[in-house]
């Protein structure tokens, strides 16, 4: 028994790594999923795949340097490994001299600054790893084939007879190519490349003007104060880019882990009906809250804005008063009345406290982002209810109509029984998309067009396939249960009712699942027989987000894993009637 069992050993470990193989496999796609609904658009952007979110920066001042916003170079396209290597370091050290020797500009300011030298380590190296990234991409393609044209000619001149030049490259053709390539490297760095790539690299909490919209009319607010720091230890500096003018903070957190920035207001935001408010944030992942005096009244934002993007950004603001159309997409955030009277002498006035986060609760609002943009940004819980109200209708009517269909065929004597289920049976070979454009008419004609009426009402007719599966496992039950219900004075609707329907669970969970499943994920007949926004179930609102979110593959990825969240924990809670409805269906005992 033992030579037994470990004969059967390496069968086990075979067995078993092909289950775990192709688990993990199954898995894969929901993991994918879930990391990317927590990314950023600029992530899902990267030229490297990445499975895991980066994580978020947590700073303790603002502003400062990001080495990570470029992706580090591991190789040049076109160009051998060996050449690369060997020309890598070279190029790495003359961009150094460089940036050593260059004297840059804050993004915005006219005159020149030093680098303060608590940044001077962070300023080099995302310096070197940005203009690595980009002039890598920028090398003439004379300079990436110089080492390949070079061995070719030695080991011509060497072997004149040889008919195919090898692979492997000479040490010659190396030190020629990575020296070409370093040349033609150092002639790419120029003084606005570095000056862009500062730009890029050099992250900084911008404050610009403010807007009303006032009888449909959009309004600069033209104040001599302009923006000014009202609390915590920060300042602010006046910037320009082109023509657009604006205020650099510069926020240190060490005694207080917030700043409250204030800007006057006109008399006439009391009846405005919209504020618009530009800013560039800083990619440190700090939360704002904004907040509006508004006729002695304090509204305040209670949703959660973080300074997630290191570009500039311009956020409606509207009041809870106003009427919210619940269909459109709602891109602005809401400011709700506090129940505080504004202090006297401040009746008009705009704040931005910028929070500093903590790494943990960085994190939560990272992963937590993308889903509460989706369920602020379209009627995401009003799709929920109505595809689970389908999904109930259809799940109730199906297994009615199934179960009554199969109990008059598997059980019940009637003249031409087995012709009518053979004709049944046949419908199941008609293609769906044959009766497509029938079914539209007929429904159209009958007045249903742009209703629910068609994703649920023709469920009472039953289905082929349930009738089938309800049929075989009915015939398995023995007819000595029956007998003994109809001694009993049950009549055939009291067998079926009391008999066949306690037996036959496994079979009612699996078609549930099945017709769950199927009016859930249902995206063709919402989309023939929907027009109306307000009745689009799960699957058409997504499609139709899709389309107005400018593809956002975060936002994508958050709103399908909630889509098929349902149906995961769906089966995992029925698995077990899933398998035994499956397993018993046409046996015998």
């Amino acid at each position: 028994m033992a030579a037994y069992n470990r004969k059967g050993i390496p069968e086990r470990i075979l067995l078993h790594g092909f289950l775990i193989t192709f688990s993990l496999v199954f898995v894969f796609p929901f993991v994918w999923m879930i990391c990317n609904s927590a990314k950023v658009q600029r992530e899902m952007a990267s030229s490297k795949f990445k499975l895991l979110p980066t994580s978020p920066h947590v700073k303790d001042s603002t502003p400062y340097f990001d080495p990570e916003e470029f992706d580090k170079v591991e190789y040049l396209d076109q160009v051998d490994k060996q050449v690369w290597e060997k020309a890598r370091p070279e190029i790495e050290k003359m961009l150094s001299t460089k940036i050593k020797t260059w004297t840059p500009k804050v993004p915005g300011d006219p005159e020149t600054v030093s680098i303060p030298a608590n940044f001077a380590t962070d300023y080099e190296e995302a310096m070197v790893r940005g203009l690595l990234f980009v002039i890598s991409n920028r090398i003439s393609d004379d300079a990436r084939e110089a080492a390949s044209k070079e061995n070719a000619q030695l080991w011509k001149k060497e072997n004149p007879n040889l008919s195919s030049i090898p692979k492997k490259l000479r040490p010659e053709a190396i030190d020629i190519g990575a020296a070409a390539i370093a040349k033609d490297a150092e002639k790419l760095v120029t003084e606005d490349l570095m000056q862009d790539t500062l730009d890029r690299v050099f992250r900084r909490f911008c404050l610009s003007k403010v807007k009303l919209r006032v009888d449909n009319k959009i309004e600069v607010v033209d104040s001599k104060d302009g923006w000014k720091v009202l609390s915590g230890e920060a300042k602010l500096e006046d910037r320009a880019v082109h023509d657009m003018q604006f205020r650099q903070s510069e926020i240190n957190y060490a005694s207080k882990d917030k700043a409250v920035f204030t800007h006057p207001l006109p008399k006439k935001a009391g009846e405005a009906d919209r504020y618009y408010v530009g800013f560039r944030g800083d990619d440190s992942w700090a939360r704002l809250y904004f907040e509006i005096n508004r006729n002695g009244k304090i509204y305040r934002t209670d949703e959660v804005i973080t300074c997630s993007w290191p570009g500039w950004t311009e956020l409606e603001l509207r009041l809870d008063t106003e009427k919210i159309d619940p269909i459109a997409r709602r891109t602005f955030f809401v400011l709700k009345d506090t129940g505080k009277a504004a202090p006297a002498g401040d009746d008009f006035k705009i704040n931005i406290e910028i929070a500093k986060s903590s790494k943990s609760l960085s994190w939560y609002d990272k992963i937590t982002r993308n889903y509460l943009s989706v369920f602020r940004e379209v009627p995401f819980a009003r799709y929920i209810m109505t595809s689970f109200a389908l999904c109930i209708l259809n799940i109730v009517l199906t297994i009615f109509s199934c179960t009554l269909t199969a109990y008059a065929f598997a059980r019940l004597e009637w003249p031409g029984r087995n012709m009518f289920f053979a004709v049944m049976m046949a419908t199941m070979m008609i293609p769906g998309q044959v009766v497509m454009i029938p079914g539209f008419l007929i429904n159209r004609y009958l007045g249903l067009y742009n209703s629910l009426l068609p994703l649920w009402l023709f469920s009472m007719f039953g289905s082929a396939f349930f009738i089938f599966l309800l049929r075989q496992f009915m015939m398995t039950i023995p007819k000595d249960l029956e007998d003994a219900a109809k001694i009993d004075g049950c009549g055939f609707f009291g067998i079926y009712w009391h008999v066949i329907m306690p037996l036959i669970k496994p079979t009612i969970a699996t078609i549930a699942i099945f017709t769950f499943t199927g009016t859930w994920n249902n995206f063709m007949g919402p989309l023939i027989y929907v027009n109306d926004e307000r009745l689009f179930p799960l699957a058409l609102g997504l499609f139709k987000f899709n389309l107005v979110s400018g593809a956002d593959t975060g936002l994508m990825m958050a709103s399908s894993f909630l889509m098929t969240l349902p149906i995961i924990i769906l089966f995992f809670y029925a698995q077990k009637y899933f398998i035994q409805g499956i397993a018993l269906t046409g046996t015998k005992e």
